[in-house]
């Protein structure tokens, strides 16, 4: 009988990220809730705070996540001998992505025979020496990174890697865990709405632009790792009165100071409800992700571009994974070469023919490798320890 089909343990879903906090993580969490809660039960335990009104049990409980005697009684709440099903991101958990408790209830929780998955999104920052002389808090924290990661890679019975350059790297260093390493992309957290097909000659209508206007789109919080300025130069590379170009802003919306001929083609929209993300990214031409580290399998950014349809141009870097860094349905520019990377998107604006191509590519490798149900499909088989049946 297939796994699937098989009456589900119930899954407790740790995070302390989940909705109304904003983010691609706690609307990750939220998605995994909901896409799991189709095979079996599913709860999450997270901080204080979060909303409990979700299609899940939600218990918003944790105060402190260096506190283990406070999780393990909340976890006495749930069902019995669930399988623990964490979001890994140091920073979640302690000051500085700091918590010297939590190896101990991993280890306790193994000792126990408590089955444990983790999904990581993040492992340690960077270790640079120079940092122990200029900045010793950094460096403090790097080293327990590495602490809590040896300790997660030891009790774990799966890591899943939500970036696959990751995955190469760790199977190298640590061929004694390499079994239990796989690579979990993070879906897209904005579910495609059906839309008519004249939606985005009505979208410009709306936003008070020409129906021949074309519209790159910047996606996300602000942070210095997506690089806003590279899209905002691209953006003004691509755009000239013969042929004009907005650009949107979805989620953070900056104050820029522009030339009073651009000011009209700048849409700063802010932080939408998901369905008008939807609407949104249905009606742009061009998603622009110039990460600094390189395009990755974590960055739901992407996989809302992908999942719409929308073609993306966006950089190649040190945590590009082999997969992504030759894949055919991204415009792909070294991320050390801002100059590439703005002839790349004006390439994409003005070139209707490979835009159409490279939307079409991505949004068919969305359905093959990064969709919920295939992602869901891949954690499903971990959760339950493999037995002798087919």
């Amino acid at each position: 009988m297939h796994i699937l089909a098989r009456v589900a343990r119930p899954v407790v879903v740790i995070s302390d990220l989940l909705p109304p906090k904003r983010g691609g993580l706690a609307d990750h969490t939220a998605r995994l809730a909901n896409a799991l809660a189709a095979f079996g039960p599913v709860s999450v335990l997270t901080s204080l705070g979060a909303d409990t009104g979700a299609h899940f049990p939600v218990r918003a409980s944790i105060g402190d996540w260096s506190d283990l005697e406070w999780i393990a009684a909340e976890l006495v709440s749930f069902a019995d001998d669930p399988v623990l099903l964490w979001q890994y991101v140091p920073h979640m958990y302690g000051r500085g992505g700091v918590n010297r408790s939590l190896p101990r209830f991993w280890r306790a929780m193994r000792q126990a025979g408590q089955r444990q998955v983790f999904i990581a999104h993040e492992i340690m920052a960077d270790l640079v020496a120079s940092d122990l002389f200029r900045h010793p808090a950094r460096y403090w924290y790097a080293l327990n990174h590495r602490r809590q990661w040896k300790a997660l890679l030891e009790t774990a019975d799966a890591v899943h890697i939500s970036t696959g350059r990751w995955v190469e790297e760790w199977s190298a260093r640590r061929p004694d865990v390499a079994s239990k390493l796989s690579l979990l992309p993070s879906p897209t957290s904005i579910a495609p709405v059906a839309v008519p097909v004249d939606h985005a000659a009505a979208w410009r209508a709306q936003k008070g632009l020409p129906a021949r206007a074309k519209v790159v789109a910047y996606f996300g919080t602000l942070n210095a790792s997506k690089q806003l300025p590279w899209v905002i130069d691209a953006w003004r590379a691509a755009h000239s009165p013969e042929h004009p170009v907005a650009l949107a802003l979805i989620g953070s919306a900056p104050t820029i100071n522009l030339p009073a001929d651009l000011r009209p083609w700048l849409l700063p929209l802010g932080y939408l409800p998901a369905d008008e993300v939807s609407r949104t990214l249905h009606a742009v031409d061009v998603l622009a992700l110039p990460f600094f580290d390189g395009i990755s399998e974590r960055r739901t950014t992407l996989m809302a571009g992908l999942a719409h349809g929308v073609a993306v141009a966006t950089t190649r870097g040190h945590n590009t994974g082999a997969a992504l860094s030759k894949a055919d349905f991204l415009a792909l520019s070294p991320a050390s070469a801002e100059g590439e990377f703005i002839r790349s998107v004006v390439d994409l604006v003005r070139d209707d023919d490979r835009r159409a191509k490279i939307a079409a590519a991505g949004l068919a490798a969305c359905a093959k490798e990064y969709s919920w149900p295939v992602v869901v499909g891949k954690l499903r088989a971990t959760l339950e320890p493999k037995t002798g049946g087919s």
